[in-house]
């Protein structure tokens, strides 16, 4: 390795994630289900589900249904074709066209496609031949595997959205074969896609993201904050139906998701589809609902088994040869892995050696793909409709969605304990989409009471007007007033804090014409994972957007050493509300702004924390700058002593960024307190311009 070289100083536990990440939000729309209906609770990515256990049985309705919320399209880009356009009511159908050798077939045209509903056929409005961009290693291993500690409702439209589904079926000398492959899955992710993690019974999963640190932490600790005393035995899962529920409760939530392809990852060693003796009659309305939801999403399944390559007899993970009733039933078992991929063009698998090159074929036979728009002639009658699409060219396959459901009657439920007292505010948060009607930014910083009395979690915003919601430069520059929802959720969807603002701006002038102010809120919460929901309503604009973002709160009490999170702070400040917002807590007025000009002034701050279970001990607070080639350009180390903790057994470290020196390009900052055996970091992205 070069002279001023290193790797990144703070590894993951995975390093073999090569790729980047991105925001892992996307715009929203509306239902179009029959008898769709708003949640109480704000849709989340919940424990998994059972199918047979009272409120089990529900979890994962809640926690796909917010998936029924359409995607935004983008308007025309090209003429003559048609494109999708914004306001018109069109069924959309995604179409993956492979050759032989499970290629995407590229350079398609509207004219070499025909779109038959129930039998007869319907023109095609609109077309889009979308190309995803290729899987590139980064020079940095840092721009891999770190993401950005500020989320956006600005997202592309268009890729992949991936589900992986870990099976009750899996034993327990499959467990490593699953989660390799299940870690395989998420480094072949690619810029715009997002993924998932879900669990047929108990689990903890993690909701649609693009932050690999997290999807890879629910893969690997599937039983983190699993109830004392439950366990995932059979008695759970009576005859497997719990497999085919959470895979009808998966495709009918993406059934509307537009413009986007959707892949189902299946792991697991069985799928009871068909079955003999009493389970046979058991599974007849799970399959059947679960066959149905897939036609109408367009989601295509891979079924990957862990227990290794088939054989005639046993499975190659086992140790014994299997009597002529066993190998039956693994032919069985094998057989009902393979229905799904093979209804729907996936692929069954079974390569425990070597799932990367297995899985790299999966996504590429999804990097080109086609969406197509009709106007359906029955658009509101709440029935399911057959679709067949059919290609002008010989010798290859073809995926796409076989029907769609017209709208039903809408019923909405009441707000949730917690939520906004205005309506509007609500229905921007309660769906697992963010709403994009004018572009958020936010970012959430954990930081602990004086005295570790407690812990808040502030909640930093910048509204953007003028990027989306084009008007007069006098509107946009007006001030006015602001209504703000922050609430922390739980998995389950349930408010666990919240509050709420009436607060006035003064929007500033910003790049690109459009004119930003930032809002701050803060919520108590004791230690543990949340995620965070904040509506903005502009009363001068007259519109709402959302932004999530995830906060890991530390428990600074029971740490021998804890950091709060890093905030940046430009000078002068910007457009703040309210004033001083972080009064007793932190020194500097926070921004989002993660995009800095060469000279600017800006600070980064952050509060170390010697925790009450040990007496406080000297130590060092060590600060990194790498760029993009992996070249360490700044580094400073500081001494800590016991005195400058005092009795709130805390202490400030702030320091200037170097934009002067630093040319333009992307940088990760890590800060990292070290005292005795004990260490705690974060690490935050920004780039010069």
């Amino acid at each position: 390795m070069a002279a001023g070289q290193r790797r990144w100083p703070w590894p993951p536990r995975n390093r073999r994630a090569k790729t980047g990440t991105w925001p892992w939000s996307e715009p929203g729309g509306r239902p179009s289900t029959p008898s769709s209906r708003s949640h109480a609770r704000p849709v989340t990515l919940d424990a998994s589900c059972s199918g047979w256990t009272g409120s089990m049985a529900r979890v994962l309705l809640l926690v796909f249904g917010g998936l029924m919320f359409l995607l935004s399209l983008p308007g025309a880009a090209q003429e003559p074709v048609p494109r999708f356009r914004s306001g018109v009511d069109l069924v959309d159908v995604d179409v993956s066209v492979l050759d032989d050798n499970r290629l995407p077939v590229r350079g398609l045209t509207v004219d070499d496609f025909t779109i038959l509903e129930d039998g007869e056929p319907r023109p095609i409005v609109a077309f889009s031949a979308v190309e995803l961009p290729p899987r590139r290693r980064p020079d940095a291993e840092w721009m891999a595997v770190v993401a950005p500690d500020v989320a956006s409702n600005d997202l592309q439209h268009e890729g992949r959205l991936v589900v992986i589904l870990i099976d009750q079926s899996i034993r327990p000398e499959e467990l490593p074969a699953s989660v390799a492959i299940a870690e395989a899955v998420v480094d072949q992710l690619r810029p715009g896609d997002l993924a998932a993690v879900a669990y047929s019974t108990f689990g903890v999963p993690q909701n649609f993201t693009a932050d690999r640190e997290r999807l890879l932490h629910a893969i690997r600790q599937p039983l983190v904050g699993l109830p004392a005393g439950d366990g995932a035995g059979p008695a759970l899962c009576p005859c497997g139906a719990c497999s085919l529920e959470t895979v009808a409760n998966v495709a009918e939530a993406l059934a509307p998701v537009r413009q986007r392809r959707k892949l189902l990852v299946f792991i697991g060693s069985s799928l009871a589809v068909h079955s003999a003796g009493p389970c046979s009659a058991r599974l007849d309305a799970p399959r059947e609902r679960a066959l149905r939801a897939i036609d109408a999403a367009n989601l295509t399944v891979y079924a990957y088994d862990p227990g290794g390559l088939p054989t005639l007899v046993a499975s190659a993970g086992e140790r014994r040869p299997a009597g002529r009733n066993r190998a039956m039933a693994n032919l069985a078992r094998v057989g009902n892995l393979r229905l799904l991929p093979d209804r729907t063009g996936g692929r069954f698998l079974s390569d425990t050696l070597r799932p990367a090159d297995r899985l790299a074929e999966v996504f590429r036979e999804s990097d080109a793909y086609y969406v197509l728009g009709f106007e359906p002639a029955h658009p509101d009658d709440g029935r399911f409709h057959r679709i067949e699409v059919r290609v002008a060219r010989r010798g290859v396959r073809l995926q796409a969605r076989r029907g769609y459901f017209g709208r039903a009657a809408r019923v909405a439920d009441a707000p949730a304990s917690g939520a906004p007292t205005s309506p509007r505010l609500w229905e921007t948060v309660a769906s697992l989409w963010p709403v994009s009607d004018i572009r958020l930014t936010a970012a959430a910083v954990p930081l602990a009471r004086p005295d570790l009395s407690g812990s808040v979690v502030a909640s930093i915003v910048r509204v953007a007007r003028g990027v989306d919601a084009p008007g007069a430069i006098d509107d946009m520059a007006q001030p006015g007033e602001v209504r703000v929802f922050t609430g922390a959720f739980n998995r389950e969807g349930r408010v666990l804090a919240s509050t709420e603002q009436v607060l006035r701006v003064e929007p500033q002038p910003a790049a690109g014409g459009a004119f930003e102010y930032e809002v701050v809120s803060r919520l108590d919460l004791p230690p543990g994972r949340y995620e965070l929901r904040t509506a903005v309503e502009d009363v001068t604009l007259g519109r709402t957007g959302s932004v999530y973002t995830y906060v890991d709160v530390p428990d600074y009490r029971g740490t021998d050493v804890a950091l709060s999170g890093v905030l940046l702070g430009a000078a002068p400040n910007g457009a703040v509300a309210p004033a001083d917002p972080l009064a007793g807590l932190a020194s500097l007025v926070p921004t989002t702004r993660r995009a800095f000009a060469r000279g600017e002034d800006v600070d980064a701050f952050v509060r170390i924390y010697q925790g009450l279970t040990r007496s406080l001990t000297a130590g060092y607070v060590v600060a990194e700058i790498v760029d993009a080639a992996d070249t360490v350009v700044y580094r400073s180390e500081t001494r800590l002593e016991p005195p400058q903790f005092g009795a709130s057994r805390a202490v400030d470290f702030r320091m200037k960024l170097p934009l002067d020196e630093l040319p333009a390009g992307e940088y990760l900052l890590g800060i990292e307190a070290r005292h005795g055996n004990a260490s705690a970091r974060r690490h935050v992205r920004f780039s010069v311009r």
